[in-house]
């Protein structure tokens, strides 16, 4: 994995994007010469509030035929050259550094100081170094999956939007989820150090953890399942006869309640691939409710446990109501509603190997945070879930959405 050069800006400034509105009052560039002279500086804020007039078309939303409208490309262009310059800082050597995009003729990944005139190549030391593609596909593509999160966007469905091969898609794909995994990681520390400090509120944050298996060997082993492991996990791996490797994924969740939630995809379901992830993301002093599956959790003063097996001690039912939610209010639903919503998003693919499933893992990871962190949604969505023309905003749930502390929001 290409790692991050500088430091990871999660407030980077003048990142007030937005899909352009269909009735602007400014008008486009006269020709192509003044509007590739006129490029924006990223350092200029107010030529980022430019609008831009659509010719009276009729586009399909999330088409290509969107993107063969000059200003939308262009659009799209500015906001991908914005987000790799952000993520990944660039700059000239010279006292007074000022970067243009688009200034080299033919060459759009190419930054000019308009003071010593060095070019720098925005895309170089990045996922996406030695990118060929139209650079207004990235921005379109975070764009549109920000905005059908939960659903899970495919190769197959890239390709089919931007009418490319899906062997290109593939690799658009896959180095997106490249930058996805390394902003994921960000969050995570940024989420752990507001736990290990938390702020005096009402309402404390509270963590919950489970596990959840993907892509089960029951149907793709012909019955050859191995029964070597006593728990969930003997239906990841294929019996001795086959090789006994492992074809299935099992995934261990972690979130905060109405917050963050971030996955990890581990091969055994025990103490030490469960405690290790645990004390990656959770600090000890955090609250933090599971099922009776984390019964070796001893040195966290704040676990409490359900018991999902509770009998009922009414001889005319044999089960428990508290096998749920117990009299103290312990539940483990906020991990299970999780793990639904992962199972579900990943039916959109036919399989995914286990040995790729953390990229895959850390993408809807990310795009479920985003709504969590308003400076990263704003660099890579414009704010919050604008529709095509920007006529209207629709939050991600009903409500007026806070934040508070600790990754969570309050709804007004």
């Amino acid at each position: 994995m290409i790692l991050l050069e500088g430091e990871l800006s999660l407030h980077p400034t003048n990142s007030d994007f937005s899909p352009p509105p269909k009735d602007a009052t400014s008008s486009p560039p006269t020709s192509k010469t003044n509007s590739h002279s006129s490029t924006p500086s990223p350092n200029n804020e107010s030529n980022y509030s430019q609008t831009f007039t659509l010719k009276s078309k009729n586009y399909k939303c999330n088409d290509y035929s969107l993107l063969k409208d000059s200003e939308i490309n262009h659009f799209f262009k500015i906001k991908t050259l914005k987000i790799l310059s952000s993520i990944y800082p660039k700059t000239c050597d010279c006292n007074n550094p000022n970067l243009l995009f688009l200034k080299v003729k033919k060459r759009d990944s190419i930054a000019r100081c308009s003071n010593c005139h060095k070019m720098v190549s925005i895309t170089a030391k990045t996922p996406f170094e030695n990118y060929r593609s139209n650079l207004s596909y990235i921005s379109f593509i975070i764009w549109d999956m920000i905005n059908q999160y939960p659903k899970i966007m495919t190769s197959k469905e890239i390709s089919r939007k931007l009418n490319l091969s899906y062997k290109t898609s593939f690799y658009l794909k896959k180095r997106l989820q490249v930058i996805f995994s390394q902003l994921n990681d960000t969050l995570k520390n940024k989420l752990y150090e507001e736990l290990k400090n938390p702020v005096n509120t009402d309402k404390k944050p509270i963590a919950v953890a489970d596990s959840v298996v993907l892509f089960s060997a029951s149907l793709r082993a012909n019955k050859h399942r191995s029964r070597r492991y006593k728990t969930g996990t003997a239906s990841i791996y294929l019996s001795n006869s086959l090789g006994g490797g492992q074809c299935g994924t099992l995934v261990h969740t972690v979130g905060i309640n109405g917050g963050m939630t971030f996955y990890k995809s581990i091969p055994l379901n025990n103490q030490e691939y469960l405690e290790k992830d645990l004390d990656d993301k959770i600090p000890k002093n955090a609250t933090l409710y599971t099922d009776e599956g984390y019964t070796f959790l001893w040195d966290r003063v704040n676990h409490k446990m359900v018991n999902h097996s509770k009998k009922s001690n009414d001889p005319r039912y044999n089960l428990s109501r508290e096998r749920w939610v117990t009299k103290e209010g312990v539940s483990s639903n906020g991990a299970e509603s999780r793990n639904n919503l992962l199972k579900q998003s990943f039916r959109s693919y036919g399989y995914v190997s286990p040995k790729w499933s953390q990229l895959y893992l850390d993408e809807i990871s990310l795009l479920g945070n985003m709504r969590f962190c308003e400076p990263l949604r704003n660099l890579l969505a414009g704010g919050e879930k604008w529709d095509l023309w920007g006529k209207g905003i629709s939050s991600a749930r009903r409500g007026t959405r806070t934040p508070t502390p600790c990754g969570t929001t309050t709804s007004k």
